[in-house]
């Protein structure tokens, strides 16, 4: 890049710069897997009971989902992460009734699948006559 140059980048192309569809996905099975705990949270600190660890899993996965809409430079690491809490979801909350489980699996894999240059590609840098070039 030579001199001149900025980089234009509009409130549009910031907004869709993420994975919407995945970490829709993983905040909805957060508040699946978080469901079956939340009804018993009378068992939930009784000695030998899983009900402690399903709103653990389930309070990760809707964080996974928060944190990856907000700093989406970071949406490939909470996917992989939102993986492994759906599967491990399974113990602590029966996978949120398995479709939570489901949901968590499959905007995980949206969103280590998601490639940030493809989603940004109304950023463009422009040359003092006007030229547009890709990033």
């Amino acid at each position: 890049m030579g001199e001149g140059t900025e980089r234009i980048i509009t409130k549009k192309s910031v907004r869709q710069a993420r994975p919407k569809a995945g970490l829709i996905l993983l905040i909805l099975s957060g508040l699946i897997t978080l469901y079956v705990p939340l009804q018993l949270y009378w068992l939930t600190f009784v000695p030998g009971n899983f009900a402690f660890t399903g709103i653990l899993f389930g309070g990760l996965l809707l964080a996974c989902g928060f944190v990856g809409w907000w700093m989406p430079q970071y949406t490939r690491l909470l996917g992989v992460f939102g993986i492994l809490l759906a599967l491990l979801s399974l113990i602590g909350a029966l996978g949120g009734l398995i479709l939570g489980m489901l949901a968590g699996i499959v905007g995980g894999s949206l969103c280590v699948a998601w490639d940030r240059k493809e989603a940004s590609s109304d950023v463009q840098d422009r040359d003092p006559e006007g030229e547009k070039w890709a990033v």
